[in-house]
């Protein structure tokens, strides 16, 4: 895989929300909104530990992530897809993924928001479009 440059990683990191796609056991694409993290290297994410995501990786543990902003000027469009492996943060990778979490979303602790199925997506190739630094 080459390098994901850095205004790259910096757009990931911003963003807020992404789009994660998976599928299911019975072969039926399921895509679902998230709020991830990213620490450069790996993205987190939090799924219903009962949700179609989370029954798709017991099939298939590959997720595509979609990061992307939208306008009217479609010169100004752009976005990343990333293709990941995805497994179970465990231990300290779930820590990890927790004190990002709360970092980056403090509303989480008012909302509630607790572990449910963290996971851990190691990227292993990756598109952009649009994204410049």
């Amino acid at each position: 895989m080459k390098p994901i440059p850095r205004a790259v990683r910096d757009y990931i990191k911003r963003a807020g929300v992404s789009r994660v796609a998976s599928v299911q056991p019975n072969h039926v694409p399921h895509v679902s909104p998230v709020c991830h993290v990213y620490d450069g290297e790996y993205i987190y994410i939090d799924v219903p530990k009962n949700g179609k995501t989370a029954a798709a990786l017991k099939a298939n543990p590959r997720i595509t992530v979609c990061i992307d902003d939208y306008y009217v000027n479609w010169r100004r469009l752009r976005g990343v897809i990333l293709y990941t492996r995805a497994k179970e943060a465990k231990g300290e990778a779930k820590r990890k993924a927790w004190r990002l979490i709360r970092r980056k979303f403090p509303q989480s602790v008012k909302a509630e928001w607790n572990p449910r199925l963290t996971l851990v997506l190691r990227i292993e190739d990756w598109r952009q479009w649009g994204v410049t630094g």
